[in-house]
């Protein structure tokens, strides 16, 4: 709703993708836009209508996962604590009995 005002304003012709914008010379608009006076009433209910939007494009919108650990790193830990394992297998036996049995 808000959009095709702003496309339709003459002052804003060349802000969007769709027309190559001229190059050199500046021309000015033919004529100034129209003022737009709203009761408050209904402006409150455009305002209302574009928080609906907002919050139903928010509400419909794909959540990122940025919380998930990569699997790279996973795997890489894993690999590295096995191999830490199979190395120092006689050391850890060592350490574990030194820590339960006292």
């Amino acid at each position: 709703m808000v959009e095709r005002l702003q496309i339709d304003n003459p002052a804003n012709k060349h802000m969007h993708y769709d027309t190559r914008t001229p190059v050199g010379v500046i021309t000015p608009p033919d004529k100034l836009p129209s003022v737009v006076v709203y009761s408050p009433i209904e402006g409150e209910k455009i305002f209302n209508q574009m928080e609906h939007d907002l919050y139903v494009g928010r509400k419909n919108a794909k959540k990122l996962n940025t919380y998930k650990f990569p699997q790279v790193l996973k795997i890489f830990g894993g690999i590295a604590l096995a191999a830490g394992a199979i190395i120092f297998r006689k050391d850890i036996g060592k350490f574990l009995k030194k820590l339960f049995c006292k």
